[in-house]
């Protein structure tokens, strides 16, 4: 018994193709969820192009608008129509006098999967509206 296991090294060729499938499983898992971060990185920096703005603080959900499909024409996202945006990108008022208000973006996207299972992004977030004008 002690030299048959001395005599076993490597690999067997069923292990080797248990690895292979749990790495392709990996790939097409990573190659699934790619655009929908992809997606979210861009449309933070989107939103982090309109909180730079210096006319920031001024904005509304309808004079949002503008800007926001300026700064995302650079980018492959196109499930923003002026019909839709209003749903997605609002500004909020704050609540405390003396704080600025918000610039919410609020959608879900999905990847299928395979079959009926799909990968569900949900992005809400708020940017704080700060600029020149801010507080007045």
């Amino acid at each position: 018994m002690r030299r048959m296991i001395k005599d076993q090294s490597g690999i067997t060729a069923i292990g080797i193709v248990l690895m292979l499938a749990v790495a392709a499983g990996v790939v097409l898992i990573a190659l699934r969820l790619f655009p929908l971060f992809n997606e979210k990185i861009q449309i933070d920096s989107v939103m982090n192009t309109m909180i730079a703005r210096p006319d920031a603080a001024k904005l509304t959900t309808k004079s949002a608008a503008k800007p926001f499909f300026a700064a995302i024409a650079v980018t492959n996202i196109n499930r923003f129509t002026k019909k839709n945006l209003k749903e997605h990108l609002t500004v909020e008022k704050s609540k405390k006098k003396g704080e600025p208000k918000m610039l919410r973006m609020h959608y879900e996207s999905r990847s299928p999967f395979f079959a009926e299972v799909e990968f569900v992004l949900t992005y809400d977030k708020k940017f704080p509206l700060t600029g020149p004008s801010a507080g007045g």
